[in-house]
């Protein structure tokens, strides 16, 4: 099997993913590695090594192994066109909103509510309502739970942005997006 060679934040986003899930497929597309995380999120970041292009098992990556298999291997959709900041919050309440949901997860367990079920419906919760072109978007915990987990929330504001009608959160060190809606309703 070939070594790869891995820059720090490459081998930190690969190893974060791994722990998620060994098996998740990691993306190495325009100079950006891309990752389907578990919790139904898409996560990225700018790639600091030369990596062929290809899809990578994560656990592979991470221990520097593995070579890239086809693209045909990514499932799933990358948000199209640019990426528009409709929205900046502080890094600060990123955090706080993260250990809200940590001390609403404890205070509950045990209620007579399974744990997996209290999970996924903080996960669906929406934490954030943004304004922007008369419209209001919908930013559900999921995202928050998937950049603080992937490391990439830092000390500057966090944009929300949205690239078609896709939403997602852009950090210092990562950008995290919702998974795809399928078709509108009419």
């Amino acid at each position: 099997m070939d070594r790869v060679n891995l820059a720090g934040d490459d081998a930190s986003f690969a190893s974060r993913v791994a722990r998620l899930d060994p098996d998740a497929p990691v993306l190495v597309k325009d100079s950006r590695l891309w990752a389907t995380l578990p919790i139904g999120v898409l996560a990225v970041r700018d790639l600091d090594s030369a990596l062929d292009e290809g899809v990578y098992r994560a656990a592979g990556l991470a221990q520097g192994t593995g070579e890239p298999g086809p693209e045909a291997g990514w499932r799933g959709k990358l948000p199209l066109g640019e990426w528009e900041t409709i929205e900046t919050i502080p890094a600060a309440e990123i955090a706080r909103l993260d250990r809200q949901a940590g001390e609403a997860l404890a205070e509950r367990r045990g209620q007579g509510t399974g744990d997996r079920r209290l999970r996924d419906a903080l996960l669906d919760h929406v934490v954030l309502r943004v304004e922007h072109d008369g419209k209001t978007h919908h930013v559900e915990f999921r995202l928050i739970a998937a950049l603080m987990r992937m490391g990439f929330l830092g000390d500057d504001p966090v944009r929300v942005v949205r690239a078609g009608r896709r939403l997602g959160l852009a950090a210092t060190f990562g950008t995290v997006w919702e998974r795809e809606r399928g078709l509108p309703l009419l």
